[in-house]
């Protein structure tokens, strides 16, 4: 999108995890191409997030930060200010803990020269940001980084949910407008449900898939994290590959740490599979009384010795959309988290879900039931998998033959013509920029 020189002031409020952090930095880019001016909130701990945003905008005056403390809270071990450290029944906690920042915001709009004319704040912030954007007579749009499906799920039985998760949706319907990270063509059933049973006006705006900011100058991996085996030797490994589309990709998003019989049971999948694959294996988590905190992320021993060349086994952070993209990968082996999903469809691959809490049903019903482009491999986050059953999976995926395999080349093509010129999400994009700026035009008006 072609910048239109400075169109007005926004702020940026993430929630802290790097499921919500990363797709805020990658609406940033695009707001910032739209040529708009963002200031984003971070905490100290998570201003690493914003390296790869900062080195592509770095010849311009429109991005700038904003570095807050990070509240304590009884429930947050001190030093922590990232919910991928914890297990994600810290949530709550971390909103608590935010919505202490309501007052160091509102005294920093006090004080500055060119205060942002919106917020955008993540839909697990709205119980505070909405009431701190009607303190300042501001608009509050909240960002929802997942699909208008899993959404809707939840809004039409807000009854069956737990009680802390109830403020959450109903503060995000009230919000001024809605964003997003997903397309039309894929959501329109749900996002015409949301708006007129739920949100009752018609700014909202459906964006995706937001395409990953790539990362240009030498820090970590892509989007930043430290990893066992360094981005440049993986890609290597699989130039290697010879055959197109035979490499097995095994990885769990950022939240997700797999017990000790569940790393048994996929290791022993793999090796009974034959197949290549690229296993990522998160860092056990820290900072957490959980008592299976010490039996997380265990790889079984002799196992990488077992498997030596035809398999690489990655600890901590792994260049997915490096490999999602090339092309010996042929499957994925998911979770089916929203940025994972869409990184598996803009690389056209064949998924194998195993959702396991949150969103992630939602996600997988939407792919394999109502798009056919999945496999189910299993669900829930304590189930452990038939190893037998999952080698079978695994030696299947990596065949041409599969019609999965077809219908996800297609549903690619509809994410890339969403986002081009013309397409649905573009064109949503293009709306959101105007009324932004169309905020920043009036707010000049009154002043003159």
């Amino acid at each position: 999108m072609p910048s239109n020189g400075n169109r007005g002031h926004i702020l940026m409020i993430p929630f802290p995890a790097s499921g919500h952090l990363l797709p805020h930095m990658d609406l940033t880019h695009q707001l910032l191409l739209g040529g708009l001016t963002v200031t984003i909130m971070v905490t100290p701990k998570n201003l690493h997030y914003l390296n790869p945003l900062l080195s592509l905008h770095s010849s311009s005056n429109n991005l700038q930060t904003l570095v807050l403390p990070f509240p304590s809270h009884s429930s947050i071990p001190i030093g922590v200010e990232n919910l991928q450290q914890l297990f994600i029944s810290f949530a709550p906690d971390f909103v608590a803990a935010l919505s202490k920042l309501h007052d160091p915001l509102f005294q920093w709009f006090q004080t500055h020269p060119s205060p942002p004319v919106a917020i955008i704040s993540d839909m697990l912030l709205c119980s505070w940001t909405n009431r701190l954007a009607s303190q300042l007579n501001i608009p509050n749009i909240s960002f929802i980084v997942i699909n208008a499906k899993a959404v809707a799920s939840w809004w039409v039985n807000l009854q069956l949910l737990p009680e802390c998760a109830i403020e959450s949706p109903l503060t995000c319907m009230r919000s001024w407008g809605v964003i997003f990270n997903s397309f039309a063509e894929l959501d329109s059933k749900s996002l015409k449900v949301l708006g007129e049973a739920f949100i009752k006006h018609d700014r909202i705006w459906s964006v995706g898939p937001l395409l990953p900011i790539k990362a240009i100058s030498n820090g970590p991996n892509e989007r930043g994290g430290q990893s066992s085996i360094p981005q440049d030797q993986v890609v290597a490994w699989l130039d290697s590959c010879p055959v197109e589309n035979s490499v097995v990709y095994v990885g769990f998003g950022t939240q997700i740490t797999l017990t000790k019989q569940q790393m048994k049971a996929v290791a022993s999948a793999l090796e009974e599979s034959g197949v290549r694959f690229i296993w990522v294996v998160k860092d056990p988590m820290k900072g957490t009384l959980h008592h299976e905190a010490d039996d997380q992320s265990v790889v079984p021993m002799g196992f990488e010795d077992r498997v030596a060349g035809r398999g690489l086994v990655i600890n901590g952070w792994a260049p997915q959309l490096a490999i999602l993209g090339h092309r010996a990968v042929g499957s994925y082996l998911t979770h089916c988290g929203w940025n994972s999903t869409l990184e598996a469809i803009l690389a056209g691959v064949l998924l194998l879900a195993w959702p396991m809490q949150v969103d992630h049903f939602e996600n997988t019903r939407l792919l394999v039931d109502e798009l056919g482009v999945a496999i189910r491999v299993c669900e829930g986050l304590e189930t452990v998998p038939d190893a037998m059953k999952l080698a079978w999976i695994f030696s299947e995926s990596v065949g041409m033959a599969r019609p999965e395999r077809d219908r996800a080349k297609k549903l690619r093509e509809s994410a890339f013509d969403a986002i081009k010129e013309g397409g649905s999400s573009f064109e949503a994009l293009e709306r959101l920029v105007e009324q932004l700026s169309s905020l920043s035009n009036k707010i000049n008006k009154e002043h003159q």
